[in-house]
């Protein structure tokens, strides 16, 4: 499986609105009426620009805090290129790592500046309905294709067909997923951690797209490899003249 290198990190500190209200656990609540396999975490969407996320994330909570990843230029310092963009209701201005007690997003993009990634996490102090919470994601997504009961997975192939196999969980707050499957579409898993009978204090959401994921790391790569032939053209160059007797 490729990986996409080469992440800069860089913090911008959005203003933070001084809310009248905590927001309620129904603000977090995923919509009742949506498309099955829709491509969105709480209106966080695959495939959006760095611009676009910025503006719905703000949208869904005006305390969050902002961390943006850039990728690396060919000097290996930042470039205009967003990797991530982060967001949290957090104390403090480091954002590098969160609390987990904590709502908050990542959102992970393509050198071609698509988001193919986005981690969530949900706390309530006073608890969250598992048995709605995971009624809520077979409205919007499809029928899990899991098969523990406080674990929801819907997986599909490049064709939109569900499948047991083709996960994509392997990341979170502090990095992006590594690799792709050609072979698969989206991916997305919701995890509980269980407080009682039913109630979870806080739950996690994966959503990463192979298909978004292999244009992000091709494209990456190609960078790359264009890149390191440059510097082998200057180092020809260079050196052309210097022609010792044969």
């Amino acid at each position: 499986m490729a990986s996409i290198l080469g992440f800069s990190w860089s913090v911008s500190r959005a203003h933070v609105a001084v809310a009248t209200a905590l927001l309620g656990c129904a603000a977090w609540s995923l919509p009742a009426a949506a498309q099955l396999g829709a491509d969105d975490v709480a209106g966080i969407r695959l495939g959006a620009s760095p611009a676009e996320i910025e503006a719905a994330l703000k949208a869904i909570d005006p305390r969050f805090k902002f961390l943006t990843v850039y990728y690396a230029d060919g000097n290996g310092k930042a470039s205009a290129s967003v990797a991530a963009i982060k967001a949290a209701v957090q104390a403090g201005t480091d954002l590098k790592g969160i609390d987990w007690k904590r709502n908050g997003f990542a959102v992970y993009f393509g050198a071609q500046g698509k988001a193919y990634a986005i981690y969530r996490q949900v706390f309530n102090a006073g608890g969250i309905s598992i048995p709605q919470t995971l009624a809520d994601l077979t409205k919007k997504y499809g029928p899990s294709t899991g098969y523990y009961p406080e674990i929801y997975v819907r997986n599909t192939d490049t064709a939109g067909k569900a499948t047991v196999s083709c996960g994509g969980s392997g990341f979170g707050w502090q990095g992006g997923p590594g690799g792709f499957d050609a072979k698969c579409g989206q991916a997305l898993k919701v995890q509980f951690d269980p407080k009682g009978p039913g109630v979870a204090a806080s739950f996690q959401t994966w959503l990463f797209d192979h298909r978004l994921a292999q244009e992000a790391i091709q494209a990456q790569q190609a960078k790359q490899q264009a890149a390191a032939q440059e510097t082998t053209r200057r180092q020809q160059d260079a050196v052309r003249g210097n022609r010792p007797a044969i």
